[in-house]
């Protein structure tokens, strides 16, 4: 009987091990998935089946049968960018990564999607990069989600919702994890109330705690007091993930009895010393309710920890709400600051967290509070300005940086705050800009100055490319810093134009 060429059994393995031990010392071994070979010595009946074996993979197999074929994806009515643009693209994703959220948020906005000569590239992008993937999906269209239903490595995509999607019974029922959390965030966003009792009624059945998180994430979209009781049971998960989601969403929820207690639980451990510094009493180890409500782990019978009171303070201020602090204290926001930061011992740590119960809670009237509080004093990680600034509108954000940075402020100090304020910049604070760049009276501050064009490489609009000078202002180390400003300016410009 001839073998099955194709068959299950692959004699390689077998024929390397012998080679490395020596025809001398084991025989050569039986090959069933091989035609038979001349009885030769061992030696070379060995390289003679392992020749065959090595032309058999080199010539790959015959068209398997029996197998559906893979259905075509559907059409995506969007028109593709021009061959410029798709150009730029493969340049970006090779050397200027920095910029594709740039470039992704412009084919957006021209209606287009990407080449479909483009889409395995940016997917592997996305596999690395996770920040690009709601943007990236929207993008891709539905040749991309089809693409990626083909691969493991990209099946991320299948889980991002896009505008175009719509609640499917059979993805919710049988679809795959992906699926099912896309179905129930389009639900959320026509019928709240409707996708809530789909997830309560199959909640204490979903085993993986991955899928729960994900399934949980989709109440961001439509949140409302209705949500509130079902969070409050997920706070009971077993898993910190899952529990860590449902905090999150309550502290957008101000009106809920969770809400009330963590202002209960302020108004517990913190009150306005006599010097008039904010003092927060040590939350204990032993108080479970707290624990609970602050989404965090069961207390432990261990003695008292610095590490776990920091954590235990930090998590309640940053998600009670911050409108128990005016009525708790009696002063306004902006004096809450102040009142933290005189707070000798504690002060970077109590300022810091209710900076990021600001960020946290997206609350505008509190972000000015905390940018007057700053002033002039910079930025800083505990600070998060960055994301302070992004919480105003573009005007207001940049009229606060415009007002904090004076002709003597140093270079270092305008290239930090510049950093963190997010574009596009006003004519006005980039004409400011601009004009810094070119000042005669600039001290060698080589890392200032550099700092300075970075960020107005990222955030100025590209249009003022042309009212900065073809050559470097200063003939010194800091020449490099400016030509790469232009050219990456340039570089936008021409991007701009490409999907205008």
């Amino acid at each position: 009987m001839t073998p099955d060429p194709l068959a299950a059994v692959d004699s390689w393995d077998r024929l390397v091990s012998t080679a490395l031990v020596g025809t001398s010392k084991r025989p050569v071994p039986d090959t069933p998935d091989l035609p038979p070979t001349p009885e030769d010595e061992d030696s070379v009946a060995l390289l003679d089946r392992a020749a065959l074996i090595a032309v058999r993979r080199a010539a790959g197999y015959v068209p398997a049968t029996g197998v559906e074929p893979v259905e075509p994806g559907a059409e995506d009515e969007r028109p593709e960018p021009g061959q410029a643009a798709t150009t730029r693209l493969e340049g970006l994703l090779t050397t200027r990564t920095e910029l594709l959220p740039e470039w992704l948020e412009l084919v957006a906005a021209s209606g287009r999607r990407v080449a479909h000569s483009s889409v395995p590239a940016l997917l592997d992008q996305g596999a690395r990069d996770s920040e690009l993937r709601p943007a990236l999906a929207a993008a891709v269209g539905t040749r991309g989600h089809w693409l990626a239903g083909l691969n493991p490595a990209w099946f991320y995509v299948l889980a991002e919702s896009v505008h175009t999607d719509r609640f499917s019974e059979r993805d919710w029922g049988c679809g795959t994890p992906g699926e099912r959390r896309r179905a129930l965030a389009a639900l959320r966003a026509t019928d709240p109330d409707r996708a809530r009792e789909l997830l309560a009624a199959v909640w204490t059945g979903l085993a993986k705690a991955d899928l729960r998180r994900r399934l949980l994430e989709t109440f961001s979209t439509g949140l409302g007091p209705a949500d509130a009781d079902f969070l409050d049971r997920a706070l009971d998960d077993r898993s910190a993930n899952v529990r860590g989601i449902a905090l999150s969403l309550l502290t957008r929820l101000p009106d809920s009895a969770h809400a009330e207690r963590l202002r209960g639980h302020v108004r517990a451990h913190a009150s306005l010393r006599e010097d008039g510094a904010l003092w927060v009493d040590p939350v204990r180890t032993r108080d479970a309710a707290v624990h609970r409500d602050l989404a965090l782990a069961a207390p432990s019978k261990g003695d008292e920890n610095v590490h776990g009171q920091a954590e235990r303070l930090w998590a309640l201020l940053t998600h009670a709400p911050l409108d128990v602090w005016p009525g708790l204290l009696g002063v306004e926001p902006v004096r809450i600051f102040e009142a933290a930061n005189r707070e000798a011992v504690r002060s970077a740590r109590l300022v810091g967290a209710l900076v990021n119960a600001v960020i946290v809670q997206r609350n505008v009237e509190w972000a000015r509070a905390v940018l007057e509080f700053l002033g002039s004093r910079g930025t800083g990680p505990g600070f998060q300005t960055s994301r302070l600034l992004e919480l105003l509108p573009v005007e207001e954000r940049c009229a606060y940086a415009d007002g904090v940075l004076t002709d003597k402020s140093s270079l270092s100090r305008w290239g930090d705050q510049l950093s963190d304020t997010p574009g596009p910049w006003t004519p006005e604070l980039s004409a400011r800009v601009i004009a810094r760049l070119h000042a005669k009276d600039r001290k060698n501050d080589y890392h200032g100055y550099r700092l300075l064009c970075e960020a107005a490489a990222v955030h100025m609009p590209p249009g003022h490319l042309t009212d900065l000078h073809q050559t470097p202002p200063y003939n010194d180390a800091s020449g490099d810093a400016y030509l790469r400003l232009r050219d990456t300016l340039r570089f936008r410009l021409d991007m701009h134009r490409e999907l205008s």
